[in-house]
């Protein structure tokens, strides 16, 4: 049986959320709405099991970082 514990992706949170989802509601609405949609666009039912993203949704999680790392 996998562990299925996953946490927020935002740095330094760490509050365990669903595995399928990104973050926690407070970090997840902090992103643009754009980057939101992005990130639901490019998800792949079941990518958290297999643990294997498409390229495309890679591409938006580094610019999601990007993102959150030009924030104050």
């Amino acid at each position: 049986m996998s562990d299925s514990r996953h946490t927020c992706h935002w740095p330094g949170c760490g509050k365990a959320v669903p595995p399928a989802m990104w973050g926690c509601s407070a970090h997840w609405f902090k992103l643009p709405k754009a980057l939101r949609d992005r990130v639901w666009a490019t998800y792949r039912p079941g990518q958290e099991i297999t643990k294997t993203p498409s390229a495309a949704y890679l591409d938006v999680a580094r610019d999601v970082q990007a993102w959150i790392k030009d924030q104050p």
